[in-house]
C-alpha cells in the first residue's frame, strides 16, 4: 500500500500488480489517480424523474398490449417474448417505476396498474388514457453552480420503454444532464434494445449499445438550489428519418419531435415513428413530458469577514482578516467617482472608530467612521490603476475573496473619543452596497489585563485505515462456455477485507472501494473490452453504515460494464467489512480463441 497516503483525506490506495488467474481468462491490479472534481458545489443524491411520454405509458393497437416502463433491463430471446409479471420489475437498483395516485402524488407501480390510469380507469386507444407511471432514479452525483446556472448530474442504472407489451423494446442506461449557463442542457445516456420490424415479426436482433446518445434536449433552465422541473424540447422540432420509413407529419397542433441521434436509435429498434408526429391518433401523446430534478446544493453566501482575534487585542497586535462573497453584481458595485468611476470597484478594508450609524447604504456621513488603516480590496487587473500595494491595494480574487493582514494600533485620543473600534468594509470608489458593508467590533486589553488564549480542544485522531485481498488470486473466471450467440465465463471476486479503526479527531471517517477493468489481450494480440465484464457487489461481513455498490452488467446485455470505475462498496463512517462480488463476463460468439488476460484496478477512497 501507498503509505505516504496514510494520513490524508480522499486520496486513492490501490494494491499494485495483484494479478486474477483464470484458465482462459486473468484479470490484474495497478494503481490509478482519482479525477479532480468540477468547479461548483458537489452534491450527491439527486433524483431523476421523467416519464419520457404519455405515448410510453398508453395503451397499444396490438390487441391486449400496452406500452409501458420497467425498472432495469428486460430483456427477451425472440420477438415472440413479452413482458410479464414475471420479468417486469417495479424496481432495480437506483431504479424505480413509480405511478401518479388520484390524488396527485405517486407510488410505487404494480403490473396491474401497467393497465389503468391514475383513478384506476383501464386506458384503450380508444379513451387515449395514459398509465401516469414515471421513471425515478436516485444516487445521483456531480456539481451545481446555482450562480453561474450550470449543473452536471450523472446517474447510474438503466429502465425499459417496451411498447406492445415488449413486441418492441429499448433501455436507457446511466442518463447523464448537463445544462449551460445559457439554461440550454442535454440529457445524455447510453442506449441498448433489440431490433424489430412491424412489416416483418420474425425479425429480432441484439442492437450493439450505443453511448452518449442525446435522449432529450433542454431550454429555459433554471437552476435552483434545490432543482428544477422542465419540459424537454419536442413540439416544432423535426428530424431527418431513413427513406422507406414512416415521414415525419410537420405543422400539426402536436408536430414534433425527439433528438435526433435518439430518433435515429429508435428506428433501429422499430419504433421510430413513435417518437416523432406522424399525423395518426397517437401524435397528441408523442410529446415530451416533463423532467424533474431534485437535489441539494450549498447556496452561494453573501459577503462575510472574519477577523483572526478580536479581543484582548494589545498595541501594534496583527490580526488577519478574511473576506469572501465579494462578487460583483452589476452597476450596483461599480465606482461612482475616480479612479475606479463605472468599474468594479471593489472593498475597503478599514480598521477605525465607527458611529452606531455608519454605513454608507443608511446615508451616515463620512465623519460617522474614523478612519484608522484602511486597505482597499480590488481585482489584480485593478490594483496599478489605485496605486499599487504601497497605496493599500489587496487583491480581491475572482472568486470573492480577499485575506490582509493589519496591525492595529489606537492613540489615547481616539480611545477617548465616541464610536466603537472595529473592522468594516463597504464599498469602494463611492459604490454604496449595502451587502458589503460589515462590522467586526474589536477590543484591547487593558494595561492590568492577564491575556491567555485558549485554542478550542481537538482531539487527536487515531487508528488506520487498510484492505487487502483474503487470498492469493483474487478471482478464477475459468473457462468461457457457450450460451447462444455469446460465451460466457463466471466467477467471484476474492472477498476484500478492510479494516478501519480510525477515531477521534473532528473530520468524520469514510471510505469507497471502487474497480475497474482495461481491455482483455491474447498472446496473439486480440483484444476485446473490458466493458463485457459485469459484477454484482456483496457484503460478507460488514456494519449497518457499509452499503454494497449497484450491479453492473455487460455491455453485450445493455449494461455498462466495469471499463469504468465502478463502486465495490462504501461506508459513511469508520467500519471494518469484508466485500466481495460476483463476476460475470459476457463476450461475443466471434471471439477468437486463446487466453485472454486484463488488468483489474482496485480503489480506495478515504
Amino acid at each position: 500500500m501507498d503509505s505516504t497516503a496514510r494520513h490524508r483525506r480522499r486520496r486513492p490506495r490501490a494494491v499494485a500488480a495483484a494479478t486474477l488467474a483464470a484458465a482462459a481468462l486473468t484479470l490484474g491490479g495497478a494503481l490509478v489517480a482519482v479525477p479532480a472534481h468540477a468547479a461548483g458545489s458537489p452534491i450527491d443524491g439527486a433524483v431523476f424523474r421523467w416519464g419520457v411520454s404519455a405515448e410510453a405509458n398508453s395503451a397499444a393497437f396490438a390487441p391486449g398490449t400496452v406500452n409501458l416502463l420497467s425498472a432495469g433491463i428486460v430483456t427477451a430471446a425472440s420477438s415472440a417474448d413479452r413482458v410479464t409479471s414475471t420479468n417486469w420489475k417495479q424496481s432495480d437498483g437506483n431504479v424505480e417505476i413509480l405511478k401518479l395516485q388520484a390524488d396527485g402524488t405517486y407510488a410505487d407501480a404494480t403490473f396491474a396498474g401497467l393497465r389503468t390510469d391514475a383513478d384506476g380507469t383501464t386506458i384503450t386507444t380508444g379513451n387515449g388514457l395514459d398509465s401516469g407511471h414515471i421513471v425515478e432514479i436516485d444516487g445521483g452525483t456531480g456539481t451545481v453552480d446555482v450562480d453561474a446556472n450550470t449543473a452536471v448530474i450523472q446517474w447510474t442504472g438503466s429502465f425499459t420503454s417496451a411498447f406492445y407489451s415488449g413486441m418492441s423494446r429499448s433501455w436507457i442506461t446511466d442518463p447523464k444532464l448537463t445544462v449551460a449557463s445559457d439554461g440550454t442542457g442535454t440529457v445524455t445516456a447510453t442506449l441498448g434494445g433489440y431490433g424489430t420490424s412491424m412489416d416483418d415479426p420474425d425479425k429480432f436482433e441484439s442492437l450493439t449499445p450505443v453511448p452518449d446518445v442525446v435522449i432529450a434536449t433542454l431550454t429555459g433552465v433554471d437552476v435552483t438550489p434545490t432543482g428544477f422541473s422542465v419540459t424537454p424540447d419536442y413540439l416544432g422540432r423535426t428530424v431527418t428519418v431513413p427513406a422507406g420509413s414512416v415521414a415525419q407529419v410537420t405543422g400539426g397542433a402536436f408536430s414534433g419531435a425527439f433528438p435526433q441521434s435518439f430518433v435515429d436509435f429508435q428506428i433501429a429498434t422499430g419504433q421510430g415513428s413513435y417518437w416523432y408526429s406522424s399525423g395518426g391518433a397517437a401524435d397528441s401523446r408523442k410529446p415530451a413530458t416533463p423532467l424533474s430534478i431534485a437535489y441539494t446544493a450549498a447556496v452561494p453566501s453573501g459577503p462575510s469577514v472574519t477577523v483572526s482575534k478580536t479581543s484582548g487585542l494589545a498595541q501594534g497586535e496583527t490580526v488577519t482578516v478574511s473576506g469572501s462573497g465579494f462578487l460583483p453584481s452589476g452597476t450596483a458595485t461599480n465606482g461612482t467617482r475616480p479612479p475606479l468611476a463605472g468599474k468594479f470597484s471593489g472593498a475597503y478594508v478599514v480598521f477605525g472608530k465607527f458611529a452606531d450609524t455608519w454605513k454608507p447604504s443608511a446615508g451616515a456621513p463620512s465623519s460617522s467612521r474614523s478612519v484608522i488603516t484602511q486597505k482597499w480590496a480590488v481585482p489584480a487587473e485593478s490594483m496599478s490603476t489605485i496605486g499599487g500595494t504601497n497605496s493599500g491595494a489587496i487583491e480581491l480574487k475572482p472568486d470573492g475573496t480577499f485575506s490582509v493582514d493589519l496591525a492595529l494600533t489606537t492613540t489615547e485620543a481616539q480611545n477617548l473619543a465616541a464610536g466603537t473600534f472595529g473592522i468594516a468594509t463597504y464599498g469602494g470608489s463611492g459604490a454604496v452596497h449595502a451587502p458589503f458593508e460589515t462590522f467586526t467590533p474589536v477590543t484591547f486589553a487593558a494595561a492590568s489585563d492577564v491575556i491567555v488564549d485558549v485554542p478550542a480542544w481537538v482531539d487527536n485522531p487515531t487508528g488506520s485505515f487498510g484492505w487487502a485481498f483474503a487470498g492469493t488470486s483474487p478471482a478464477n473466471l475459468g473457462t468461457a462456455v457457450q450460451d447462444g450467440a455469446n460465451f460466457v465465463a463466471s466467477g467471484s471476486l476474492t472477498d476484500i477485507v478492510v479494516t478501519d479503526t480510525r477515531a477521534g479527531g473532528t473530520a468524520p471517517y469514510t471510505w469507497s472501494i471502487s474497480g475497474q477493468v482495461g481491455d482483455f489481450a491474447s498472446s496473439t494480440g486480440e483484444t476485446f473490452s473490458g466493458d463485457l465484464l459485469g459484477w454484482k457487489p456483496k457484503l460478507v461481513s460488514a456494519g449497518s453504515s457499509v452499503a454494497a455498490g449497484a450491479e453492473v452488467s455487460s455491455t453485450r446485455l445493455g449494461g455498462t460494464g466495469l471499463g469504468s470505475s465502478r463502486v465495490l462498496a462504501s461506508s459513511t463512517a469508520a467500519a471494518s467489512a469484508t466485500i466481495g462480488a460476483d463476476l460475470a463476463l459476457v463476450i461475443p460468439g466471434t471471439t477468437p480463441a486463446g487466453d485472454y488476460a486484463s488488468k483489474l484496478t482496485i480503489t480506495a477512497l478515504q
